[in-house]
């Protein structure tokens, strides 16, 4: 068992280490097909966009100013992942130092914050659900007002990232029922309420003068499919991949632990993060819950863990996690070695190829496009892949038809009826019959 000082050592050695391999990982996988779809919304900055909140876009509208390059773009996920194991020490320090470090170190340590270095709408809603929580909690634990004001801040700021932080806003309302402070308490809800809303209230605005289409996105177009019967079970082994199973399995053994601190400190971390992972519990009755939509809740989750079950189990649950991460680093390595092998004979599988090709050789495909582009408009069929070549490019490409069965942000920017009578280069990187495009030209 270390001590506080061996601990603080554990968390800044982590924190270098970590942040170096997320760097040196950003700088040399290629871009995926989701970032380069927000890095076109990072080149139009908008109060909304079609399929989601504008944060990311308007994140990433900051970040262009100074760089398009890959690592760089992908900077505020690294440093997103470090300033919340920061969070979790400055939360827990006052209550018990060693447990602090630990914590942080723990969540550090973690294979999906070690791999979290891509830059996507969970980015900016990981940070602002951890510090809206973080306010909250010391708003109930030292009564102070000024705390859950903060809290409606960062609230609000989360809502403009992505509509699961809606998902902590009921969870501050289901701390007014186990609090006996209910006159003051209801006070802090109101000003969390109103400060959150303001903040919201871009977002309606952009809705509303858009046909409420990234609510409609969200809400309803996504949720009409039907889903096996096995994904609660299937969120059961998410939220313990999330959580890691040592930390799952002392969640569930009591014994040989030790709560440390307050009750209220503790009963508060739990309201914070069980409601959310409750709910989606519930939600993955009639949905698949992707692994990405616990991000935001699981410091939560490691802080309350860290208080109820004390030294003991944080320390064995990191020891477990330096490996089982590492683990996932190596898988990581291995498959980006070999797609990389010049001599690497592509699978059989057409569709298999086409991605591989698509994901590692972009460069290389706009570089043979090029001379034929001119002044030509420049369209691919997918969103994804016409996100990825502007990114490559330098230049906007379009999508052609129908793209998926969601519509895109790319839909709004190209005007087809401007285009008529103008010369078009479409990239095919899938067959495609001739006769599909005779109606048009």
């Amino acid at each position: 068992m270390p001590d506080t000082l061996q601990a603080r050592r554990w968390f800044f050695w982590l924190l270098a280490g970590t942040t170096l391999l997320k760097l040196v990982l950003a700088a040399g996988i290629p871009i995926t097909g989701d970032e380069a779809y927000f890095v076109l919304w990072g080149h139009h900055p908008a109060l909304g966009y079609y399929d989601h909140p504008p944060m990311v876009g308007w994140w990433l509208a900051a970040m262009l100013q100074v760089s398009d390059a890959l690592w760089w773009l992908r900077l505020p996920a690294i440093l997103v992942t470090a300033a919340v194991g920061a969070g979790l020490v400055w939360l827990l320090h006052d209550i018990d130092a060693r447990i602090a470090w630990l914590t942080g170190a723990l969540y550090l340590a973690s294979p999906l914050a070690v791999l979290n270095f891509v830059i996507t709408t969970d980015t900016p809603v990981i940070l602002f659900i951890f510090l809206s929580a973080a306010c909250f909690w010391q708003g109930v634990v030292r009564e102070r007002l000024i705390w859950f004001a903060a809290a409606g801040l960062f609230l609000g700021l989360g809502l403009l990232s992505k509509y699961f932080a809606g998902l902590l806003a009921l969870a501050y309302i289901g701390w007014w029922f186990f609090d006996r402070r209910k006159g003051w308490l209801l006070l802090g809800l109101l000003l969390v309420g109103l400060v959150s809303a303001a903040l919201f209230a871009i977002n309606l605005w952009w809705n509303y003068q858009h046909c409420w289409d990234n609510f409609m996105f969200n809400f309803i177009n996504r949720n009409s499919s039907p889903v096996p019967w096995y994904t609660p079970f299937l969120y059961l082994l998410t939220l313990v991949y999330v959580l890691t199973p040592p930390v799952a399995w002392y969640v569930l053994r009591r014994r040989g632990t030790e709560a440390v601190g307050p009750p209220l400190a503790r009963r508060v971390l739990a309201v914070l993060a069980g409601i959310p992972l409750a709910l989606l519990g519930l939600l993955s009755l009639g949905k698949i819950v992707g692994i990405h939509w616990l991000l935001g809740f699981h410091a939560l989750a490691l802080g309350w863990f860290a208080l109820a079950r004390g030294a003991r189990p944080l320390w064995a649950s990191l020891r477990f996690d330096l490996w089982f991460t590492l683990l996932h680093v190596l898988l990581v390595a291995a498959v980006v070695v070999m797609v990389r092998l010049p001599q690497l004979t592509l699978p059989q599988d057409a569709e298999l190829r086409h991605r591989l090709v698509d994901a590692l050789q972009g460069p290389q495909l706009w570089q043979a496009v090029a001379p034929l582009a001119g002044d030509r408009h420049i369209f691919m069929h997918s969103y994804a892949g016409a996100a990825e070549m502007s990114y490559h490019a330098h230049r906007h490409i379009g999508v052609f038809g129908e793209g998926s069965y969601h519509a895109r942000e790319d839909d709004r920017m190209t005007d087809f009826r401007a285009l008529d009578g103008q010369d078009f280069l479409i990239i095919l990187n899938r067959h495609h019959d001739p006769a599909e495009y005779a109606p048009f030209f």
